[in-house]
């Protein structure tokens, strides 16, 4: 009988113990994690963010509030990928004109004869398409042209171009005078935002959804993106316009790497200059590491 009793005591209290809620183990993130997702961020950067024009190792980005408009859909369409662009831009912390009325400052502009488009700008408003290396050319289905500026330590602004070249809409020798307080780690000078155009070639993406359009738009009006028309050795929805990618490195929305490059890139502030590219690079690994395990 008393043995009976023990084996009962036993047999309840192993039952309670089984009874209790197991924790959930934690996530770990190693060493050997960490120095791969630094590594890929560096890589990330150098590959994905086009850097300023005209300051060594700084990327543009918005300090005014983005306010896209979309031409060329339905209203109902427009609407959708103008509010997707600005729920991006409040994910990553880019400041965003929240109103359905505002005055825009990216362009999204879809058309049959993205060329004549082009062109057609360049000649009413030619310093929309005329910022940074990008040439007066259609090259990809969807293609964006920057308004980037160079602002120094007055606030005084000059475009962000080759002033070495001569455009029609400037005076020969018209160069900017920019000031500056150089340091190991200032340069006086950052570089902004200020207008993207994208076009987007209606045939080339006709049965293409419109949410993974949006998502490819957003990424390159959010940040100064580089495109070179290669696949990027990662999952990204940059390689969605780029022929024989990797499938899996072909997402049909942003994926956790796009919004780490975008989070970084919106998450340093704006000194010292000289550090912008180190502290981008530490940004997303740290981004990379919150979502480790989600």
């Amino acid at each position: 009988m008393k043995k009976l009793a023990a084996f009962a005591l036993l047999f309840l209290g192993g039952t309670a113990a089984f009874a209790q809620p197991m924790r959930e183990p934690e996530t770990v993130y190693s060493e050997a994690q960490r120095s791969k997702d630094l590594l890929d961020s560096r890589r990330v950067v150098e590959l994905m963010l086009a850097p300023s024009f005209s300051i060594e190792n700084q990327y543009a980005r918005w300090k005014h509030p983005v306010c896209p408009h979309v031409y060329g859909l339905t209203p109902v369409n427009a609407w959708f990928v103008e509010h997707r662009i600005k729920q991006v831009a409040a994910m990553v912390g880019a400041p965003v004109d929240m109103a359905d009325k505002c005055i825009a400052d990216i362009g999204v502009i879809f058309t049959r004869e993205p060329q004549a488009s082009l062109l057609s700008i360049a000649s009413a408003r030619p310093f929309l398409v005329q910022g940074g290396s990008q040439k007066l050319v259609v090259k990809s289905p969807v293609q964006a042209w920057y308004a980037a500026f160079k602002v120094d330590y007055d606030g005084f602004k000059t475009i962000d171009i080759d002033w070495d070249i001569t455009e029609p809409w400037r005076g020969e020798g018209d160069y900017p005078q920019v000031a500056s307080n150089d340091s190991k780690l200032h340069s006086g000078q950052h570089a902004e935002l200020g207008a993207a155009t994208v076009l987007v070639d209606t045939a080339a993406v006709t049965g293409m959804s419109l949410g993974a359009i949006s998502d490819y738009v957003a990424l390159l009006t959010l940040s100064q993106a580089s495109q070179y028309g290669a696949c990027q050795p990662m999952p990204t929805i940059a390689n969605l316009m780029v022929k024989g990618c990797d499938p899996e490195d072909t997402p049909h929305a942003l994926s956790h790497i796009d919004i780490a490059l975008l989070t970084a890139l919106y998450q340093v502030p704006d000194n010292p200059e000289l550090l912008q590219k180190q502290r981008i690079v530490g940004a997303m690994r740290r981004s990379l590491e919150a979502q480790f395990g989600k």
